[in-house]
């Protein structure tokens, strides 16, 4: 009875030690949240590009030409 018992007191720690290291474990946090970062920067900055050009419609068309044309005299 006495072994019986003592296994089962080591199989619930065990137990219990398991979910304790799955509850802690944290490896990957760094990746996952910069991942996620910079998949949120990314949406962002494509809405920022979409408002402008929703509002602005010849913005960048214009921005890009005016560069077109300042690099063109230089050469």
């Amino acid at each position: 009875m006495k072994e019986i018992r003592n296994s089962l007191s080591k199989k619930i720690r065990r137990t219990g030690s398991k979910v304790t290291r799955m509850l802690v474990d944290n490896r990957g946090d760094l990746a996952t949240n910069t991942i996620g970062g910079i998949i949120v920067a990314v949406v962002i900055i494509g809405l920022l590009i979409v408002a402008v050009n929703a509002f602005f419609p010849d913005f960048f068309s214009d921005m890009f030409g005016k560069m077109s044309d300042k690099l063109n005299t230089n050469w």
